[in-house]
């Protein structure tokens, strides 16, 4: 980056002119350089992210391509933009989807936006994690996480190692805006806000326009939605900003959102249907101000572990705090859980010990509406004797307090007058008392008056018949909870009548998420969920749409596929069905979910056909159990510390193994051949080896002997196998079935590198076992003499009887070669294969008396 530095003179003579053209043009030079290099670069994988954030320059953005991306992992370090963010983005917002264990990990960073991704993802990590990082935006995302942990989905904190002061790595200054959270079913938050060494809190971050819901069920405990710090750092400014934010559904803890430090601000958020409470749970000084909290209808629930839930309001502890001009309507809540809940502690503001209730201290609540509740305002409740330290100088002014159950104020214990009333408006109606103790309210303390609201837009405003009272709250508030100017007497409650336009009303889900623009306004958006691969069997899955796209259509290309319906409408679902892989490949397809201009793509896998399902595993229970043995081997690796003997290979065990040097072998080879116990059409042979390396080898087969000349091999003449690298199994299918096999030969190679060892974890035999041969094909069998094996230029058939009829050659793909019918009784049947090349067949005989005789033979010239 070039730096200039023009200094201002007093010459301004035609010589000069020349010279301010010559520095202007150099200006425009340098803002045209720095324009070009500003680049845009498309990435397909989470490496070459990696790469180009480590190349990229302020203001570079770096785009990943729409589509579907498993375990896409990505950790950023020490990347430290100045000036202009470089961007991480979607192609287009919700274009690009991240499953498995796909995250972002963000250490000693700075000015870094990750945006537009749909993470979809299952495992044990968080899903974003900042280690002493600053000024990183995460935005308009899409979280969710299936994961059987404790799981903190987006963190944000210091470096771990960072523990003498003066810090090195301070975390502050970040943003989380415009993403969904969704569907938490296990303890972990969706936001945590850490910090340093325990001691201080990341600060200035911001929390906005993101909507958090499905959060459940109840947990006993560290399932909030945003935790903000910790009780431990309880004492440490934060200056966290939480504003415009949706919670819906949010069940999974006591506490919607937890504060656990100072000097915050909760602000304008909306609060759905949620059982539990924002929670100022520990540190002093936050700010409260402007949020709805509504209990729509939500019926008092049961945890998992047997307590009741309700949907409450704000629960406060600590001191210096400020409430108001918050809304709360149709909640069920008491206890903890009253609409504003003041309970007594266990600890005074002298204590050191943290994680304790500290009593609520020098707080004001002012002007705030509580309509329609189960409860009203509940003070002084002590956890069965838990909480025995009351409360401190509390002041309630300006409030609107209206319901027709139950008490306004329930005095749980007596505070005295460590509660102070001032100018409070309450309105019992129906069966609801003015106060549960029978105890009243002085006219300058609360007033029981008709306010006179009226519903307006799902909320109960003032009217011009509400009463106006003098502010008691010492100016807290110059506005009221719509953002309308309040003048020092105003109407009681969060909403002062007035005709100044609505700055901030309750919000929807059109309000909040990755679709709605900085301006308020919504851009199309269409996001898909993912599926899981499907088994070779086949089935359906449903796929969930969230849009607000009047058409979408939904399509597919593969006669494997079919979906239904085809066609929705804004949020909705389809399913995918798909029809059963009768094929022994892994098949992958695209579903495409297009609408307006903008189109996604769902990835779909099914698993191969199990190639061995329908065979019979001959070796199926171990240690020659099941009649299979070891023959012979060249050499087994015995020493005093091991034990590499050739029976290991038939233990059932991956801890054991069969070794052999092929040196120790004339041949040079490691040989090991097995005894199957009986004869079978083998179709299948399972071979595993060590971890870490691969080994080539043969298989060869035979059906009279374990001489030389009874084998044959199977596979293309001289090809060798290799077996998997990893340890795990590795199917090797015959080309066609190798008929009447009784003996397996392995001829090991060592490994390509090169070495003279062959080693064998485990080794599983599959086919199907041949019926006994007949009187009659016994006899047969036992006439004949086929020789040489391996065939050369001609392959020798002796018959004792002189009754064979016909001679049949067929090739591994069933090509009949050689067809031969014997016109007259020969002892002696010579057949000619000079012509056919190198490799494994099979000759059936047949005699007379239509009796067959099949056996494999290898031809090698």
């Amino acid at each position: 980056m070039y730096k200039f530095t023009f200094i201002k003179t007093e010459l301004n003579s035609v010589l000069f002119k020349p010279l301010k053209n010559y520095f202007a043009l150099i200006f425009l030079f340098v803002l045209s350089f720095n324009s070009i290099a500003q680049t845009v670069t498309h990435v397909t994988s989470d490496n070459d992210l990696e790469d180009a954030v480590a190349l990229a320059a302020p203001g570079d953005v770096i785009i990943v391509d729409n589509g579907t991306y498993n375990s896409f992992q990505v950790t950023i370090s020490g990347i430290v933009s100045v000036g202009d963010p470089i961007t991480i983005k979607a192609e287009t917002i919700g274009g690009v989807t991240l499953t498995g264990s796909s995250h972002f990990r963000l250490k000693q960073s700075s000015n870094i936006v990750i945006e537009g991704f749909v993470m979809d993802c299952e495992g044990t990590s968080s899903l974003v994690k900042l280690d002493g990082c600053n000024n990183i935006r995460i935005s308009r995302n899409v979280f969710e996480l299936v994961t059987t942990s404790s799981i903190k989905w987006v963190y944000i904190g210091g470096v771990w190692d960072d523990t003498t002061e003066p810090y090195q790595y301070l975390s502050h200054d970040n943003r989380i805006d415009h993403n969904i959270f969704q569907n938490k079913t296990l303890p972990g938050h969706y936001i945590t806000i850490d910090g340093t060494n325990s001691v201080v809190q990341s600060q200035n971050d911001r929390i906005d326009h993101n909507y958090f819901k499905n959060n459940g069920p109840r947990a006993v405990n560290e399932q909030e939605s945003i935790r903000i710090g910790w009780s431990d750092m309880s004492m440490s400014s934060g200056f966290t900003t939480v504003e415009y934010n949706l919670f819906e559904n949010c069940d999974g803890d006591p506490e919607i959102l937890s504060v656990k430090s100072s000097d915050n601000i909760i602000r304008h958020n909306t609060f759905i249907k949620s059982y539990g409470t924002l929670s100022l749970r520990h540190g002093n000084r936050n700010r409260v101000e402007g949020n709805y909290f509504f209990g729509g209808e939500k019926e008092i629930g049961l945890s998992p572990d047997g307590a009741t839930l309700y949907t409450g309001g704000i629960r406060v502890y600590g001191k210096d705090h400020v409430i108001i001009n918050n809304y709360f309507e149709g909640l069920n809540g008491t206890k903890w859980d009253a609409p504003i809940t003041i309970t007594q502690g266990d600890a005074l503001e002298t204590s050191t010990s943290y994680s304790k209730h500290f009593i609520p201290q020098d707080i004001v609540i002012a002007y705030n509406t509580l309509v329609n509740n189960d409860y009203g305002i509940e003070i002084g409740f002590d956890n069965n004797g838990s909480y025995s330290k009351k409360v401190q100088n509390i002041l309630f002014a300006n409030n609107l307090v209206t319901g027709s159950t139950n008490s306004l104020v329930n005095y749980i214990n007596n505070q005295g007058s460590e509660v102070i009333w001032k100018n409070n408006l309450m309105y019992p109606t129906g069966t609801a008392t003015l106060t549960n103790d029978g105890s009243t309210f002085t006219v300058n303390e609360a007033i029981t008056e008709n306010p006179f609201l009226v519903m307006n837009d799902g909320v109960y405003r003032s009217t011009t018949n509400t009463p106006k009272y003098n502010d008691s709250s010492s100016g807290a508030a110059s506005t009221d909870i719509e953002g309308q100017t309040r003048p020092a007497l105003s109407n009681p409650g969060a909403d002062h009548f007035s005709a100044e336009s609505v700055r901030y009303a309750p919000l929807t889900a059109n309000d909040v998420g990755p679709y709605v623009a900085d301006d308020g306004t919504i851009s199309e958006n269409l996001t898909v969920t993912t599926v899981s691969e499907y088994d070779a069997a086949g089935g359906s899955q449903s796929v969930t749409v969230t849009s607000n796209i009047a058409n979408w259509t939904v399509s597919e290309t593969s006669d494997w596929i079919s979906v239904s319906p085809s066609t929705g409408s804004e949020n909705g679902s389809f399913d995918i069905i798909v029809s059963k892989n009768e094929t022994f490949v892994e098949r992958t397809a695209l579903v495409n979910v297009a609408g307006g201009s903008e189109s996604r793509n769902v990835s779909v896998t099914q698993a191969a056909a199990d190639p061995k399902a329908d065979l019979t595993l001959i070796n199926n229970l171990g240690n020659g159990n099941d009649g299979v043995v070891v023959n012979y081997f060249s050499h087994e690796e015995v020493t005093s510390t091991k034990n590499n003997v050739a029976g290991n290979s038939l233990d059932k065990s991956f801890s054991t193994l069969w070794s052999g040097n092929g040196t120790e072998d004339p041949s040079g080879l490691a040989i090991i051949i097995f005894d199957l116990g009986a004869y079978y059409d083998l179709e299948l042979v399972d071979f595993a080896s060590t971890n870490g390396k691969t080994y080539e080898f043969q298989i060869w087969v035979s059906s009279t002997g374990t001489a030389d000349v009874d084998f044959s091999n199977p596979f293309t003449a001289d090809e060798k196998l290799l077996s998997n690298s990893d340890g795990s199994f590795k199917s090797f299918f015959l080309p066609s079935v190798a008929s009447n096999v009784r003996f397996v030969k392995i001829v090991g190679y060592g490994q390509p590198k090169p070495s003279t060892w062959t080693s064998i974890s485990e080794i599983e035999f599959y086919g199907n076992l041949v019926a006994a041969l007949s009187v009659e094909e016994d006899e047969f069998a036992s006439q004949l003499n086929i020789y040489p094996i391996p065939a050369t230029g001609t392959l020798n058939i002796m018959a004792k009887n002189n009754n064979v009829k016909s001679v049949k050659l067929f090739g591994v793909d069933g090509r009949m070669l050689i067809n031969k019918t014997i016109s007259s009784m020969q002892f002696e049947i010579p057949l000619d294969v000079s012509s056919i090349a190198n490799g494994t067949y099979l000759l059936v005989l047949t005699n007379d008396s239509n009796v067959t005789y099949s056996k494999l033979i290898y031809i090698s010239k």
